[in-house]
């Protein structure tokens, strides 16, 4: 049995809190065809099924132009079964619709749904409780695969917390998770895995790096059960975050040269979203403007600056300086020589105005 494992797909994404306007509309796109890509890669690697484990939507209110956009691209996949379990931003969006769902989209109820196709039990449930494992009927000699969305502790509860210690010895193969944006596994016991797929598409700076989805091919049960899980590239852009030291630097000139020299070693391309984080303590004259740096960064999909630099300053010109600033420093001056960077950006910017 060969299925792709998803989730954290957010269609319909606003992204606004992000982009600017004139990538918002590109972006949201390309969340759409990420998914249409997951269908042909899926078909392509021979999976029979799609599992998504939550968060297909980014929220409840979606328009029904979205949703039947969404029933056509898994219609028009009809040799994939999609078992889907609604998360925690869409719910139950899809049921309420009022549309008339593909015969190959399969949707997990509030408690334990059950579904089994090419040797395999699929079993989910969208809504979690503190003894919901206690519930779960699971054949030992099966190949067992389980689909939950929320956060992994050691103990079950509501709203959305599952269980780890809970989950072993009940003959599970590959717990299937959904709502942590980064791919992770941990050990369930000596058959079972749980594993986090992390979403197809970063969404913000908070999400770096290559994004995509899970192949997963099971083949025996049991005690001789053999799982395996490879990573595939889905996403159509990545989110990428650098630091750039200008300590000491003079001149606008050394700054732009730079950020440039570190961009290009980064090898970032037209698939990348920067952002550029500029360190260290540069002269007072040097005007910093974010926007101005960030548009002279070529070769990316978009890019961002972000000043979080000090001023140099001469410790002994503060001490003798006979005005009122100079005073207000020489009180808070030791907040400069600690590890307190808030205070000490707060005391330098007041002196330099």
């Amino acid at each position: 049995m060969k299925f792709i494992h998803t989730s954290d797909i957010h269609l319909a994404s606003k992204l606004t809190t992000r982009l600017p306007s004139s990538k918002v509309s590109s972006r949201r796109r390309e969340l759409t065809q990420g998914f249409v890509r997951l269908c042909s890669e899926a078909m392509s690697l021979g999976a029979s099924a799609i599992v998504i484990a939550g968060d297909l939507f980014d929220s409840e209110k979606i328009s029904h132009r979205e949703i039947d956009q969404l029933l056509a691209i898994i219609e028009r996949a009809e040799n994939l079964t999609f078992l889907y379990l609604p998360g925690n931003h869409e719910r139950g969006v899809l049921a309420a619709s009022g549309e008339e769902l593909p015969k190959n989209l399969l949707i997990f109820g509030e408690d334990w749904t059950y579904y089994r196709m090419g040797g395999v039990t699929f079993a989910g449930r969208s809504e979690t409780s503190a003894d919901m494992f206690s519930t779960l009927k699971l054949s030992e000699y099966d190949k067992n695969v389980v689909v939950l969305h929320g956060e992994l502790r050691d103990r079950s509860a509501a709203g959305g917390v599952i269980g780890l210690n809970e989950a072993a010895e009940k003959g599970i193969d590959y717990l299937a998770l959904g709502h942590y944006h980064t791919y992770s596994e941990t050990k369930i016991d000596k058959r079972g895995t749980a594993v986090y797929s992390g979403t197809p598409e970063g969404r913000g700076f908070d999400e770096p790096g290559v994004k995509g989805a899970l192949y997963v091919e099971i083949e025996k049960a049991g005690e001789d059960a053999s799982v395996t899980c490879e990573k595939l590239r889905f996403g159509r852009r990545r989110y990428e975050k650098i630091k750039v030291n200008v300590d000491g630097m003079t001149s606008l000139s050394e700054v732009e040269n730079a950020i440039a020299t570190a961009v290009e070693a980064g090898e970032f391309g037209s698939d990348t979203l920067l952002r550029v984080t500029l360190t260290g303590r540069v002269a007072p004259t040097v005007i910093l403007s974010e926007a101005l740096l960030a548009a002279r960064i070529e070769g990316v999909f978009y890019a961002e600056v972000k000043d979080r630099t000090l001023p140099l300053y001469d410790i002994d010109y503060l001490k003798a300086d006979p005005s009122v600033k100079g005073e207000f420093c020489r009180l808070l001056l030791p907040a400069l020589e600690g590890e307190d960077e808030e205070k000490a950006t707060f005391i330098i910017k007041f002196w330099r105005e």
